[in-house]
């Protein structure tokens, strides 16, 4: 394989390799088979079983399970050591430094007094973003939320956000783009009050999701009373992990009417504070929402 540049030195074969299984009974943490190409040299293991330390009646502790390369077998291909590195008890534990030389693959979290442990991935996530895993046919991690700087790529670099399931592009004046949805986000509902001073709850479900391109906003919400929304509510807030735009957008919505009603348009908006706003000129019972909002100069 060769890599392009870029800020990874640290890449794992396979998202399926070097998986750990806890064993709470023995106190240990069985590491799968994998390949790790570390500084542009390939190494393999088949796989290792480490003991976790016991546990400070003090403080809580967290561990690091790490690979480096050991030996060079007959055969060519380098072998590989899995070894665990004790952390240091403390009220707030950090994690050991990663050994130079080495990558990381898990984090071992140890409270105190306890006979129990955790086992949290750490291969490819953003806490080594120097560390990466093939996948989709891009070297591949979770960001969780927060992709690297793109000037430490070529512009045409393609990487793939295991998080979110997006493929994203290094473009020429050094940005990230994405035409990949991301992952339906849960809008927080509120209760609103009208012009008149009717009290309005809000049932129901409000998703949100984006790309580099727009934004798109799905469900339904249902009102505990029939009413009036002449004036501007905010309904919902736009949950953390989607973009606020920098200038109010706006689009129209449908929605089912009060018995009474004439009738008539919804306008609905994202709103560069985070909130969700709605109007409309008629009576309101279930607010249906399908709607996207295009990214533009104007409001990204």
């Amino acid at each position: 394989m060769v890599l392009p540049s870029g800020t990874f030195t640290l890449v794992f074969s396979s998202t399926t390799q070097f998986l750990t299984t806890p064993n709470l009974t023995n106190r240990s943490v069985a590491v799968g088979a994998g390949n790790v190409m570390l500084d542009g040299t390939w190494a393999w293991s088949s796989g290792e079983t480490l003991a976790v330390p016991t546990a400070s009646n003090d403080n809580p502790r967290k561990d690091l399970i790490v690979a480096r390369i050991t030996t060079l077998a007959a055969d060519g291909v380098n072998g590989l050591a899995i070894e665990l590195v004790p952390g240091e008890p403390a009220a707030a534990p950090t994690v050991p430094a990663r050994p130079e030389g080495a990558v990381a693959i898990a984090v071992v979290n140890v409270p105190k007094a306890s006979t129990t442990f955790t086992v949290d991935e750490v291969r490819a996530t953003s806490a080594y973003p120097d560390q990466a895993t093939l996948a989709n046919g891009h070297l591949a991690i979770d960001w969780g939320g927060q992709l690297p700087a793109a000037s430490g790529f070529p512009t045409g670099f393609a990487l793939y956000d295991a998080g979110t399931n997006q493929r994203w592009v290094r473009t020429a004046d050094a940005k990230w783009h994405t035409s990949d949805p991301g992952p339906w986000r849960t809008c927080t509902l509120q209760s609103v009050q009208t012009s008149t001073g009717q009290t309005v709850t809000f049932t129901g479900a409000l998703y949100i999701r984006e790309s580099s391109d727009c934004w798109e906003l799905s469900g339904q919400l249902n009102t505990s009373v029939t009413a009036d929304f002449k004036s501007l509510i905010i309904p919902a807030l736009i949950p953390t992990g989607i973009s606020r735009p920098k200038q109010n957008t706006y689009a129209a919505g449908a929605q089912t009417f009060g018995a009474t009603s004439a009738g008539g348009i919804g306008r609905i908006a994202l709103m560069a504070n985070g909130g969700i706003e709605y109007a409309n000129n008629g009576n309101v019972n279930a607010l249906y929402v399908n709607t996207r909002f295009v990214k533009s100069p104007h409001n990204t």
